[in-house]
């Protein structure tokens, strides 16, 4: 619906019966604009425009007035910048109790389908943005009461409309993805929402991934391949895990990003493409800068809009509502009070995915009627306290391999296939590995002597077998 009307208002604006369109909040900042160039971020302090009755319409009261202006040049009280910018009509159009569309037009009058176009295009917005603000616990929503949530509502919110990168920031679990669907859901993109999982793509593909390539651009390439850029034109691309964009790339990813042009690999010619970036990680990327592995002009690119998403053991509050969301996965069992006392106690270091993955298996596993404490038996082994038991052999013996140079397949793997080690004590092994890698997947597979050219296929195990340590 947005980009409809945005596509609308531009083809207004270019037959000149529209000079100047813009969304402005109740806080007075200007959202979007389309048109005539204009200067500042706020109403108060733009210049380009009208202010007068656009204040006045953000100043009525708590709530943004719900009656429409409409005034011309030959009437009293238009106001003088106007006649400086050589406006003759405005229109301002209250969208909802929190945004106003402004108008305004060098015609002597908008014509009335004008006019009509602007209100069915308000009220449209404005039911996508009511459904959004509805979003609550349950319906695929921002779940929970607290204020990081509800102030996470807000931005999805605020950056839906937006046209600028994303950055979500947040630990394994807490729901990047979600968000990031989210925003692209009520952004009114009319594209799909296309995830690259960028760890699981070798370095050397990532480009051809992205861009796509032409026929004979190497050894292999026996067709025209598009790219995921043009898969998701006009709709969102989100960069999964953007800190494991290999560096060399990183320069064609912004100039990309700043200009929507890209060339495939192969390819003289370069191409357009309407699409939206969100990026998330869970890593530090000012400390990825740092150590320079990641672009610093990049980072700036990309945090234009930023999410930080908490952990769920900072708002234990929110427990009860990703529960109730999720009851389903518990089969009809009931919850005893030791039941909430376990999992408001608990740290959840695997947060909301750790949470749906207890209540899966509550729900499969107890036997009973009623849930208790007995869910505490449920809690991930990575996150569990260590015994004081030794290891097991087998995991013995994969780390000597390790630390005499052989390889991932030949220790830990091989002695997964033949049951040294079950998939518990795979992961767990894994989990703590990855930790040392600080969250790199590529560099555990370095620590695990895995060669660049088994990259793919190690990712691809630790997904297909479920030991993903960051899962």
């Amino acid at each position: 619906m947005i980009d409809l009307f945005k596509e609308e208002l531009s083809e207004k604006i270019r037959q000149k019966e529209v000079a100047l369109v813009l969304l402005a909040d109740r806080s007075g900042r200007i959202r979007w604009h389309a048109g005539r160039p204009i200067e500042g971020r706020t109403v108060q302090d733009g210049r380009g425009f009208s202010r007068t009755h656009l204040l006045q319409a953000l100043e009525r009261g708590g709530e943004v007035s719900r009656d429409d202006v409409m005034i011309t040049a030959d009437e009293l009280g238009f106001p003088a910048s106007a006649r400086f910018l050589f406006v003759r009509s405005l229109f301002v159009h209250p969208v909802d109790d929190d945004l106003v569309l402004y108008v305004d037009s060098g015609n002597d009058r908008l014509e009335p389908a004008d006019l009509d176009f602007f209100r069915a295009s308000g009220s449209a917005l404005r039911g996508l943005l009511t459904e959004l603000r509805g979003v609550e616990a349950g319906a695929g929503g921002i779940t929970g009461s607290s204020e990081a949530v509800q102030r996470l509502r807000r931005l999805a919110l605020a950056y839906a409309i937006e046209d600028d990168p994303v950055l979500i920031l947040g630990e394994t679990g807490v729901g990047k993805s979600h968000i990031a669907q989210l925003i692209h859901r009520f952004s009114g993109r009319s594209g799909q929402f296309i995830i690259v999982d960028t760890p699981a793509v070798h370095e050397s593909l990532v480009e051809s991934e992205l861009f796509g390539h032409a026929r004979g651009a190497f050894t292999g390439a026996v067709r025209d391949k598009r790219g995921l850029v043009e898969v998701a034109a006009g709709g969102t691309l989100f960069l999964d895990e953007i800190a494991d964009v290999p560096l060399p790339f990183q320069a064609k990813l912004l100039r990309f990003i700043e200009t929507r042009r890209f060339r495939a690999v192969g390819d003289t010619r370069e191409r357009d493409v309407d699409v939206r970036i969100i990026a998330a990680t869970n890593r530090d990327l000012r400390e990825e800068i740092a150590r320079q592995r990641f672009r610093e002009d990049l980072y700036y690119r990309l945090s234009v809009l930023t999410l930080a998403i908490p952990p769920l053991r900072e708002r234990p509050e929110d427990v009860r509502a990703l529960v109730a969301e999720h009851e389903a996965l518990l089969r009809g069992k009931r919850l005893g009070p030791e039941f909430w006392r376990v999992v408001t106690d608990h740290p959840w270091p695997g947060n909301v995915r750790e949470l749906v993955s207890v209540l899966k298996r509550a729900g499969i596993q107890l036997p009973g009627p009623t849930i208790d404490g007995d869910v505490a038996t449920l809690l991930s082994p990575i996150t569990s306290p260590p015994r004081a038991a030794k290891p097991p052999a087998g995991l013995e013996r994969v780390r000597e391999g390790l630390a005499s140079g052989r390889s991932f397949w030949d220790t830990a793997w091989a002695a997964f296939l033949d049951r040294e080690l079950n998939r518990s004590e795979l992961h767990t092994f894994l989990s703590g590995e990855f930790e040392a890698a600080r969250h790199s997947l590529r560099d555990l597979a370095r620590r695990l002597n895995v060669a660049d050219a088994e990259y793919p296929r190690f990712v691809s195990a630790l997904h297909r077998y479920r030991v993903h340590p960051g899962r």
